[in-house]
């Protein structure tokens, strides 16, 4: 445990360190910390930027308003008179916006995959540390912090509890989907779901 803080220049939010020390490492939920060949890791995991987990994790309305200004230039062919130019031009770009998304996240540890890109982070450096958020970029372009029944953000503990109390009773392939169409439509929603709930209020598409 101490040999992870120190790399990774932070200590981990008390509830998540307590996991880690007396419950597992993780798992299927969440990812499991791992040591490999090059230092500590969660397995699977390719989105953590391991040596910025210190940085603090964002306002995220500021941090979108620069993402957006940096998506919003854009790179015309006809701009440049030499096609080596152009080229050059749109790489920039895109590593502009790739530097962007990436500031966006810092912080935070992509602690479970949902598919399609979809993933729930838990964050460790910042004003929100300790809190549970979900990235919804691949088609909202938001992060959302998740919350509790009272309505305020999740903890690490809440959001796993939580999540083993709505899935142990899921034993039967027929049960699962009937339970999760329930989701969906607000009945008993786990915390890890609860940002689509305000679907239409949290998207803002480019």
């Amino acid at each position: 445990m101490a040999e992870a803080e120190r790399q990774f220049g932070i200590t981990f939010p008390a509830d998540y360190r307590e996991f880690l020390l007396r419950v597992s490492a993780g798992g299927r939920w969440p990812r499991e910390l791992r040591r490999g060949p090059h230092g500590w890791h969660w397995a699977g995991d390719a989105d953590t930027q391991l040596a910025r987990l210190h940085v603090p994790f964002p306002d995220h309305d500021t941090a979108l308003a620069a993402s957006d200004e940096v998506w919003e230039k854009v790179v015309r062919e006809e701009d440049y008179a030499d096609p080596a130019d152009f080229v050059a031009a749109r790489e920039a770009r895109n590593e502009a916006v790739e530097a962007a998304e990436r500031d966006r996240v810092t912080g935070g540890v992509f602690l479970a995959g949902h598919g399609h890109n979809f993933s729930t982070l838990l964050i460790v450096s910042g004003s929100e540390r300790g809190g549970m958020w979900f990235d919804g970029r691949p088609t909202c372009d938001r992060l959302n912090p998740l919350v509790t029944d009272a309505g305020r953000p999740a903890s690490f503990g809440e959001w796993y509890v939580d999540w083993l109390e709505h899935e142990e009773g899921l034993t039967t392939p027929e049960l699962e989907e009937a339970t999760r169409n329930q989701w969906h439509r607000g009945v008993g929603t786990p915390i890890w779901l609860r940002w689509f709930d305000d679907w239409q209020d949290n998207c803002r598409g480019r």
